[in-house]
């Protein structure tokens, strides 16, 4: 770890599907914003403030400058608040230029989050004022593996509902499978000792839940045919 900076390293993790961030925080370079409000002094009275845009930091700079006494206008050049934070319900337009009028026909109780669609347990000012402005929150499920992977076309897996269990497991169980098949052949010995090998070989094993043959089969992590339940 000597040979590399952290800044090589970071650079590396952002290839990783955004790893960059996450290794950010694990390093301590990242702060989060405080779990409290911003505490202004001062007083605005007698002052009036105009704020170009009604996303969340111009509304919420309008609200925390109010709490001092300024009188406070937005500006907004579309007919919402919350810039890119926008929940569409069953009702909602949107007008783009040289567009027509596209409104939703959700279910009523359905909703799209257009913009951002989760709070990260990090944002700790963000959920500040959700509390603060008694804004209700759900649970939010980043990976439901018993969803459907879905995609048209001629493929031999298009056209078919595969469960993401299935995805997940089948592409760590066949990737695994040549690893483990590589390193058993001796074409990696150059570069790791007989008990390095082992040890890995052991991993590649239980990752992709290879048999002792070091093949793949499905197992029940990718889930079953017919659920097993009491007197099932």
């Amino acid at each position: 770890m000597k040979t590399i900076t952290r800044r090589d390293f970071l650079g590396k993790g952002a290839m990783l599907a955004g790893g960059a961030y996450p290794a950010m925080m694990a390093l301590g370079l990242l702060k989060s914003a405080p779990a409290h409000a911003f505490n202004l002094e001062g007083t605005g009275k007698g002052k009036h403030v105009i704020i170009l845009g009604g996303g969340l930091a111009g509304m919420t700079s309008a609200y925390e400058l109010t709490k001092l006494g300024y009188q406070c206008t937005i500006l907004e050049a579309r007919q919402r608040a919350g810039g890119r934070c926008w929940s569409i319900r069953n009702g909602s337009t949107n007008l783009e230029i040289d567009k027509p009028m596209a409104t939703a026909k959700f279910d009523e109780g359905q909703y799209f989050n257009a913009g951002p669609s989760r709070i990260p347990h990090h944002h700790e000012l963000t959920l500040h004022y959700c509390k603060e402005l008694g804004v209700p929150l759900q649970v939010y499920n980043n990976v439901n593996e018993g969803a459907y992977y879905f995609a048209e076309g001629k493929g031999p897996l298009s056209n078919k509902k595969i469960k993401v269990r299935e995805v997940h497991n089948d592409i760590r169980g066949y990737m695994t499978e040549m690893l483990a098949k590589s390193i058993d052949h001796g074409s990696l010995d150059g570069s790791l000792t007989k008990e390095d090998g082992q040890r890995i070989i052991e991993y590649l094993q239980a990752e992709g839940g290879l048999d002792v043959d070091k093949f793949y089969k499905a197992s029940a992590r990718r889930g079953y045919t017919r659920i097993a339940g009491g007197g099932g």
